[in-house]
């Protein structure tokens, strides 16, 4: 069941980001063609991009986690015996669990702010665009504790020299 659901959020984090990135892609190439070919170009285009642009970067974070595709600083951690390593990693995604909670929840206050607020071209409430941190911090945080718990059943586990 866990593993089902698991399933079922990766590829809806997967379909949402490549969705938004195409979706800044095409915005993007219409701001491009409507600078060469036609008398004016159109003023949402910019600020539609970005909002897509922050919407793949959302979707796309715990999935980086997921696939090890963070910048880290390895050259310390990988001289570590194996068990030193495997434990310095799960701290390391707890402490990233617990802060992305507290950003997930300091971003629902945001996303009451932003219910006041509209884009100025497109005139979209500013708090559906805030609740992309929602979603990053979210994710990220559910992606860097199934990371702890996959690496505390590792370290239970003989360790191979």
């Amino acid at each position: 069941m866990i593993h089902r659901i698991r399933q079922i959020t990766d590829r809806t984090l997967e379909w949402a980001s490549l969705l938004c990135l195409s979706a800044m892609g095409t915005v993007v190439l219409i701001q491009v063609f409507a600078r060469f070919l036609l008398p004016k170009t159109p003023a949402w285009t910019e600020e539609a991009a970005r909002m897509f642009f922050i919407f793949t970067i959302s979707f796309a974070g715990g999935l980086a986690v997921r696939d090890h595709a963070l910048i880290g600083f390895d050259v310390l951690v990988e001289r570590l015996p194996l068990k030193a390593n495997r434990i310095l990693r799960i701290v390391s995604h707890l402490i990233i669990t617990v802060f992305m909670g507290i950003l997930a929840w300091q971003s629902i206050l945001f996303i009451r702010v932003g219910h006041l607020q509209t884009s100025p071209i497109l005139e979209i409430r500013m708090s559906y665009v805030f609740s992309s941190m929602l979603v990053l911090f979210l994710f990220t945080g559910i992606y860097s504790a199934l990371e702890a718990a996959t690496l505390l059943r590792k370290i239970r586990q003989p360790v191979r020299t």
